[in-house]
């Protein structure tokens, strides 16, 4: 099986010692210190996008116009060195081009972009308790150039479809997964390549996903990892003792720390983050 590649990270102001990932070629990818193990194989790969509602596709167009102008500028590659050390990979970033050859006319004063806070890299609570990451820089971004307002509102991750549909926010923006979605969304076009994963604690003896038999799998709800099991894995979630959910994935390597769960699905780049937290 191929090595994942992966890259030192330090995350400034939650880690002092650095947190090394190496691809370890079928036995998964161990941090230093090894307390945590990503498995090589993966659940899928995805695409993130941002989802707007079904009639609003001028204000959908004018977003993904400005991503490629920023793409273009380097302004996008700048957001993403930011983030770099928190895993995300500029390399992944794929909106490099867009069929929209004039910027389209939006009016609007206010731009509200719904997001889950705890979902880092791509939006969470920074330490001085202010709302951070890539995918709000964007939005910020994206705000700024066309002269609106910008208002991040915090969403409960299960409720986005109510939030959207009432019109409370414009859009979801937030490594927001694409497949399986196309029928309930309006989205840009991809954005961003992600793979989801499987975090064991590295002395758990699970290696593969044959091991995860008779094993507790945990992922939020809602969320694409989730999905992907389910869709893609059945025979595989046959296997385990249970398939958990919990609303976000801070506490679900608390769990796992503490052996409540055996294994997390999880995108990868919040798996990165994550685990640079919790060593």
């Amino acid at each position: 099986m191929k090595a994942r590649k992966f890259i030192a990270v330090v995350v400034a102001g939650l880690l002092s010692l650095p947190l090394i990932l190496t691809g370890c070629g079928g036995s998964g990818a161990t941090t230093e210190g090894d307390k945590y193990l990503i498995l090589d194989e993966n659940i899928t790969t995805e695409h993130y996008g941002v989802g707007f509602r079904m009639d609003d596709a001028a204000l959908r167009d004018l977003v993904e116009y400005t991503i490629v102008e920023m793409y273009n500028d380097g302004t996008v590659e700048t957001i993403a060195q930011k983030y770099a050390d928190q895993g995300i990979n500029f390399d992944a970033f794929i909106l490099t081009s867009t069929d929209i050859t004039e910027k389209p006319v939006v009016d609007i004063k206010k731009f509200i972009v719904g997001f889950d806070q705890d979902f880092p890299p791509y939006g969470y609570v920074d330490n001085s308790g202010a709302f951070a990451g890539f995918d709000l820089d964007m939005a910020a971004e994206v705000a700024k150039r066309n002269d609106w307002e910008l208002k991040l509102m915090p969403i409960n991750w299960d409720l986005k479809d109510a939030e959207l549909a009432s019109g409370n926010i414009d859009c979801i923006w937030n490594g927001f997964t694409i497949e399986g979605r196309e029928s309930q969304y309006l989205f840009t076009k991809p954005y961003m390549d992600n793979t989801q994963v499987v975090v064991v604690l590295a002395n758990s003896g699970i290696a593969t996903f044959a091991d995860l038999e008779g094993k507790v799998v945990m992922a939020q709800s809602n969320s694409a990892a989730f999905a992907a099991l389910n869709d893609e894995h059945p025979d595989l979630v046959k296997t385990f003792k249970e398939l958990r959910t919990i609303p976000e994935y801070n506490t679900a390597f608390l769990e796992l720390d503490q052996g409540s769960v055996d294994a997390i699905a999880i995108d990868l780049p919040v798996a990165v983050f994550q685990i640079a937290s919790h060593s």
